[in-house]
């Protein structure tokens, strides 16, 4: 972390200046250390403030024991509180289904710290192997719960409609950028990475509340921009208008506080900056992932004292795909958007700025390491050195939820076998000219691995052998018999 990313925070509670101190720090790179101001103190960990009170450990830690394992020494332990996923079911798994009754409570306790700690020496494996990937620590964090849902909305990002909605803006309202870029709860760090991309010299910074997010952004997907871990429905520790641009992509409607993040952007933003807010959830329409979406009309409240635009993501996508910027000249009548169910809300502090954007000299999402979008699979054609490169939704839900993208990616295209080579060395040849315009190849960060890979597997089998199970049924009676009445 660069220290002097440090002195740009202030406190988001009392809003004063944040100081380094607590145990030595490494003056240049402090990824472990203790934040402190006039009214409480913050850890670091992984490089990572965390600008939070009260309980921020995944098996409710407080930062102050948090604070304590730094001050210890203990890095590893204060990074796994973090980074532990909680409510790991018991191990062995055939603990999960024995009755809730006196005794087994205490079983069930210590079967659920042993889960804890067999996830905790797996990571430590992953994490001290250099070849390891943002997908493999993905299939090892939610494999657990067995919550591939989740696990498969963060790993096939890439391949989503909304990332390249989300890179359309990037590429547009970014041109008159002069000062630092803001991904507001940023997740696993993907619009991140295309700012990156898009920032030149200026920084880019990505909050969110959860910390396992944002150590997969930073360790993987995209590490040259800094992070931070706080709420982003409440006052944000930054100085006023110390961005050109902030955006908040597919959470917006998921705050509880949305007029209070609105006005912390507007401020963020003051004298000529944007504020992007899109992949917002209509409330007026039914989805599995609504949140607390509000209608068309309750958004454009929230930006109706600066000039703005709403309209649908459909649009956005729709212009991305034939190479042109969003169309910001005029909004979508309210009406119109009552049937939209994914919106966009641009606002700008200079109406002039909110203007159509002409076609992309380069296409935004080319920007970086080629790789195949991660809804392709290959699969060999023939003997003759050709291969089928098929269109595979992980799931029949992810493909419900992300229809929007049969509407522009082929169901399959046929490529040589030399195409790996010459992505390898970084070659522009037509076939991969071709297979870009079609966002078959697009860009991924180098480490971010193939969501397509086989999953990590659960230590413990879901059916316990027999004399396996006898012998568990021993100890049950055994912690039922020492436990007090």
């Amino acid at each position: 972390m660069d220290t002097s990313f440090l002195k740009f925070l202030r406190c988001p509670f009392c809003e004063g200046a944040l100081s380094l101190g607590g145990p030595k720090q490494v003056c240049l790179e402090p990824e472990y250390g203790v934040l402190s101001c006039n009214c409480g103190r913050y850890p670091i960990v992984a490089g990572i403030p965390i600008l939070k009170k009260g309980y921020i450990g995944s098996d409710g830690q407080s930062s102050e024991e948090v604070i304590a394992l730094i001050e210890n020494g203990r890095r590893t332990d204060a990074l796994f509180s973090l980074l532990t996923p909680p409510g790991l079911p018991p191990s062995p798994s055939w603990i999960r289904s024995l009755p809730s009754i006196s005794g087994i409570h205490r079983l069930k306790s210590v079967a659920r710290k042993r889960s804890a700690r067999e996830w905790q020496e797996q990571a430590s494996a992953l994490l001290a192997d250099k070849e390891a990937t943002a997908c493999n620590f993905l299939d090892l964090y939610f494999s657990r719960n067995k919550n591939m849902t989740v696990r498969d909305y963060f790993a096939f990002r890439f391949g989503a409609g909304r990332y390249l909605v989300g890179l359309s803006f990037a590429a547009s309202v970014t041109r008159r950028a002069d000062r630092a870029l803001l991904d507001l709860a940023c997740g696993c760090g993907h619009l991140t990475s295309g700012l990156v991309q898009h920032a030149a010299d200026r920084p880019v910074v990505g909050v969110d509340d959860s910390f396992f997010g944002l150590y997969v952004a930073k360790r993987w997907t995209a590490p040259q921009a800094e992070y931070l871990c706080c709420a982003g429905d409440k006052s944000l520790p930054f100085p006023e208008g110390a961005f050109s641009a902030a955006f908040c992509s597919d959470a917006f409607h998921c705050f509880v506080d949305k007029a209070t993040s609105v006005r912390e952007l507007k401020r963020l933003t003051s004298d000529n900056g944007f504020i992007v807010l899109f992949g917002v959830r209509n409330g007026l329409l039914n989805h599995p992932y609504t949140g607390l979406a509000l209608p068309p009309a309750g958004y454009e409240a929230l930006v109706a004292d600066l000039p703005h635009r709403l309209m649908g993501d459909c649009e956005v996508l729709a212009r991305y795909v034939r190479k042109q910027g969003p169309s910001l000249a005029q909004s979508a009548e309210i009406e119109r958007l009552a049937s939209e169910p994914v919106l966009s809300i641009v606002a700008s502090h200079r109406s002039e700025a909110l203007v159509d954007y002409g076609t992309f000299g380069d296409w935004p999402h080319a920007r970086g390491r080629l790789g195949l979008n991660p809804l392709y699979v290959k699969e060999t054609r023939n003997g003759k050195g050709s291969v089928s490169l098929r269109r595979s939704f992980p799931s029949p839900l992810y493909e419900r939820l992300n229809e929007e993208c049969e509407s522009y990616l082929p169901i399959s295209v046929d490529v040589n076998q030399s195409l790996w080579v010459d992505l390898a060395n970084g070659r522009q040849t037509h076939e991969i000219g071709a297979l870009v315009d079609q966002c078959v190849l697009l860009a991924i960060p180098e480490r971010y691995g193939n969501p397509n890979a086989s999953r990590t597997q659960s230590m413990a089998s879901d059916i316990a052998h027999p004399i396996v199970y006898s012998l568990g049924i021993e100890m049950c009676e055994s912690f039922i018999c020492s436990a007090p009445n």
